[in-house]
């Protein structure tokens, strides 16, 4: 017998093709039991979530993690694990294999990988950390996860858990990671490496926005344009525009069509956010940060909210916020079971998620 579905709930039932429900809003989801596959109602249509699920519903992210950063010049290994129905923040451990501080990262479906790993603070390498998100375990290191030019405070913008660009970091080269094949892969030069006057040790920084069909990458003073391939190609050109005042202001990502850029301050400093319409190519204007004076930011993606996890205010930290994507508000939390815990402080790592 099928599950009854409410106006207000997601419910799994199992359904004919011709005895679908009706009268339902965006989001339910059935199991077809002709064509033997879930299907998700997108407000007019039943579709097939194994095939042509609109980008909202292609995963519904349920987790998020934040890995490495750094206090106080010592980088990490640690990772903890973020549950977005909770805001339950729970120390999984040392599951990187090597320490990272100033690095970027990508995520598949399974796993989460961390470039720029050298064990050192700031850190300048090709090489990459990994972990499992299925089982919260230590990953075999691989060279072919390696990046093939050196990086010091890099960014990777992505098209979904198809593939992850690094960009910045010292290189004008971008790496390209196959999310499928989880190998690496030198793909397009063109950027250039970002200044900022009086910082001669680090590479400034460099922060992304990504979305269904583009992604957007701040290596201030200079903006670029990635436009997502359809196999293994990909396209980058200038972007005439400001997005973030700076690299180290970093970017907040979601599947609702906007980014949220920092739009003031360099390592700290920020109190607010641009916010970004990438279908129209638009600033529409600035919305406050749910905690002001910061930068280095680690930002998770989600469903309807994500985390800042740990950022800089004049000091590494593990201040953790909720922001909603719908009233582009946020919030501090401050429970100790809603903060990273296992290091004194993090900033300037990274995030990853998975349903």
């Amino acid at each position: 017998m099928a599950t009854t579905l409410t106006s207000t709930g997601v419910s799994f039932g199992q359904y004919t093709s011709t005895t679908r429900p009706t009268g339902i809003s965006q989001g339910h989801i059935i199991y077809n039991t002709d064509r033997k596959g879930l299907e998700i109602y997108d407000g007019s249509n039943w579709v097939a979530l194994e095939n042509d699920a609109p980008f909202l519903y292609r995963q519904i992210i349920a987790y998020g993690y934040v890995y490495g950063g750094y206090k106080s010049s010592s980088p990490w290994t640690n990772v903890n694990k973020m549950t977005h129905s909770t805001d339950g923040c729970a120390d999984l451990g040392n599951l990187l294999q090597y320490a990272g501080a100033y690095v970027s990262g990508f995520c598949n479906r399974d796993n989460a990988f961390l470039f720029g790993c050298d064990g050192t603070w700031p850190g300048t390498s090709t090489q990459t950390s990994s972990f499992n998100m299925r089982n919260d375990t230590t990953l075999t290191a691989s060279t072919n996860h390696n990046m093939t030019a050196s990086r010091n405070d890099s960014g990777c913008a992505f098209k979904e858990h198809d593939f992850g660009y690094v960009c910045g970091g010292g290189s004008s080269q971008i790496d390209v990671f196959n999310g499928s094949t989880e190998t690496m892969y030198a793909a397009t030069s063109g950027f250039t490496t970002g200044s900022y006057a009086g910082d001669s040790t680090y590479q400034y920084g460099c922060s992304t926005i990504s979305d269904e069909h583009k992604s957007l990458v701040n290596l201030h003073p200079q903006f670029f344009k990635i436009d997502h391939p359809t196999s293994t190609g990909s396209s980058c050109s200038t972007f005439a525009g400001t997005l973030s005042s700076c690299g180290q202001q970093k970017g907040i990502n979601s599947k609702v069509g906007k980014g949220w850029f920092g739009a003031n301050g360099t390592y700290s400093g920020g109190y607010i956010l641009n916010r970004w319409e990438f279908a129209t190519e638009t600033n529409l204007g600035t919305v406050n940060k749910p905690m002001g004076n910061c930068g280095e930011e680690n930002f998770d993606m989600g469903q309807s909210h994500q985390y800042c996890m740990g950022h800089y205010d004049g000091a590494q930290n593990n201040r953790t916020w909720k922001f909603y994507y719908n009233t582009e508000s946020g919030t501090e939390l401050t429970a100790s079971g809603s903060i990273r815990s296992g290091v004194p402080g993090g900033s300037s790592g990274h995030c990853a998620w998975r349903d």
